[in-house]
């Protein structure tokens, strides 16, 4: 891919022909990683992750007092395979 500086327009932004160009690249990379799926491995973790809460939650369904608290007194957090794309950062 090579670019022509003298092409481009001023403040930056770039002629419809590149953005279609940057476009159809994007496109192309986007489409080879979707086609590449999920590692085994990854998909591994979340069925044992989805595992878990399933047992977590049938367990603090029989004993909810123990199940409130862990070892150190801070609550039990589950985290989902549902829950990652949407609370990035943030605690179950």
């Amino acid at each position: 891919m090579h670019t022509q500086a003298a092409m481009r327009k001023p403040g930056g932004r770039l002629s419809r022909e590149d953005q279609r160009r940057l476009g159809d690249i994007l496109q192309r990379v986007y489409d080879d990683v979707v086609r590449q799926g999920v590692p085994d491995r990854f998909k591994n973790l979340m069925e044992e992750l989805e595992e878990d809460a399933r047992s977590g939650e049938a367990h603090a369904a029989l004993a909810p007092e123990r199940a409130q608290a862990g070892p150190d007194g801070e609550p039990n957090r589950v985290v989902t395979a549902k829950s990652f794309p949407h609370d990035k950062g943030s605690s179950q």
